[in-house]
């Protein structure tokens, strides 16, 4: 199995699978992976790309490196934030920026957003010649499901006395639910474009018991998006941590 993720995602997702998840109640594992990886249509020259200050909360700072490109693409200014949308190369997906105003925090853009919202935007943008400096960085993160998804209201599948598959799969094994459910991903952004990977799994067992500047320097959203359809591929945020003191 992890043979498997590894070929689908590049290499880029190693060990989904952990051997103590295996054991004799486990009856199943159902597990998804992608890999994306784009050119921008204009790549960033690496000559232009240099340290930089990145703005964090409680007056912290940190230097990253900084791409920077003088560019025509679709630009959208909201109440609160300013968004723009770098194309790759086709013209099929492009990776959607969302850059919280000065002063105002990325959680306060954070709740605000929605399926409806993002179409707003998506629908809102237009194109604009920017100055656009974003960062350089490399993302790995991995989530417990089993933490994350209650949060939005899915806890019966976790639940060995309440789970209810028979509408998904013939139960030869009875009282099913999820035991295990994670996901990882991958993400890095460079000047020629964007490389990203992500599997889930979950592993089912029995009961046993325009002239702008866009200046990308504090955090931010960011996914990866089919243009024509609008499906998100990739989401995440960009939120450097430094040690507290």
């Amino acid at each position: 199995m992890n043979r498997w993720v590894s070929k689908q995602t590049n290499g880029k997702i190693k060990d989904l699978i952990k051997e103590e998840w295996i054991d004799s109640n486990m009856v199943m594992f159902i597990i998804n992976a992608i890999y994306f990886k784009a050119t921008w249509e204009k790549q960033f020259s690496p000559k232009n790309t240099r340290k930089g200050t990145f703005y964090l909360p409680f007056d912290k700072t940190i230097e990253i490196d900084m791409m920077n490109i003088r560019t025509t693409v679709p630009y959208f200014k909201g109440q609160d934030f300013s968004a723009i949308a770098l194309p790759f190369k086709g013209g099929n997906f492009d990776m959607v920026i969302i850059l919280p105003d000065e002063k105002v925090g990325l959680q306060n853009i954070e709740t605000k957003i929605t399926p409806e919202s993002l179409k707003t935007i998506s629908t809102g943008f237009k194109s604009s010649f920017n100055s656009i400096t974003i960062p350089k960085f490399k993302l790995q993160s991995e989530f417990d499901l089993k933490e994350e998804l209650p949060k939005l209201g899915v806890t019966e599948i976790f639940d060995e006395l309440k789970a209810n598959f028979t509408k998904l799969i013939v139960e030869r094994t009875p009282n099913l639910f999820v035991k295990v459910a994670l996901h990882k991903v991958v993400f890095n952004l460079n000047e020629a474009g964007v490389e990203g990977a992500a599997g889930t799994v979950f592993g089912i067992g029995s009961k046993s018991g325009g002239g702008l500047e866009f200046t990308a320097n504090r955090p931010f959203l960011f996914y990866v998006r089919d243009v024509k359809s609008g499906l998100i591929l990739f989401i995440g945020r960009f939120h450097p941590q430094v040690n507290a003191g």
